[in-house]
């Protein structure tokens, strides 16, 4: 029931992330199949005749595409942790949403797992399209290797280190010129290592977000249970 009800009101946020991923991948994809690079200029020359190399040399056809999945996803994590942690507080319906028969890990839980639904699920199924839609034999004469996929998961992945950042914040008691931007800082400081590591390779990239992760949520349970509302 609380899952339910927390999703019902996540889900004007989820669908404006995934409809503009969609709508802007789907664009980004388009334009590249109309430049140089496209599998249509390559099917268009004469037998014989000689490819532009340095086209091959050039980035991804997705490459568009996963920087706005990068941003949306931010967006989402950013915009999920406002409406579950920062809206109950302006408006002051914490002790209403606390004064259930269930108890406060019921409740994180139920926030949680929707923000994980939420951040995760359509957003990786808007890129698992995008990335068939450019892996398509008649599509692109350069085919999209399987590390951009994953590369678009991991970033799909910082999203919620976002929003336990925001959760964090917004639950802190403390002024926001001592500990309370804590989670954000934290958060961003884990994007810009994560974003450095991926020149490194796609393990330490994913340690780093397990890892941030890990804090990140055990500081949220901590200061959730223990907060007089």
């Amino acid at each position: 029931m609380l899952l339910r009800k927390e999703l019902r009101e996540s889900l004007p946020c989820i669908l404006l992330a995934a409809i503009a991923l969609l709508i802007i991948g789907g664009i980004a994809l388009r334009l590249e199949m109309r430049s140089g690079r496209s599998g249509w200029y390559y099917s268009n020359l004469s037998p014989g005749a000689t490819a532009n190399t340095y086209s091959f040399r050039q980035l991804s056809s997705l490459s568009i595409a996963g920087s706005w999945l990068f941003v949306i996803s931010i967006a989402l994590g950013l915009g999920l942790g406002v409406l579950h942690f920062w809206i109950p507080y302006f408006t002051r319906t914490w002790p209403f949403l606390l004064h259930r028969s269930v108890g406060k890990m019921t409740i994180l839980a139920a926030k949680l797992t929707a923000a994980a639904i939420g951040c995760i699920l359509p957003l990786g199924v808007v890129w698992l399209a995008l990335y068939w839609y450019a892996c398509r034999s008649n599509a692109f004469g350069i085919p999209v290797p399987v590390r951009v996929f994953i590369d678009g998961l991991i970033l799909i992945a910082l999203g919620l280190v976002v929003y336990l950042g925001t959760a964090l914040a917004g639950l802190s008691r403390a002024k926001w010129y001592t500990t309370k931007i804590f989670g954000l800082t934290f958060a961003a400081l884990v994007l810009f290592i994560t974003t450095v590591q991926f020149q490194c390779g796609l393990l330490w990239a994913c340690v780093i977000i397990v890892i941030g992760i890990m804090i990140l949520l055990s500081q949220v349970v901590d200061t959730f249970l223990k907060r007089e509302y």
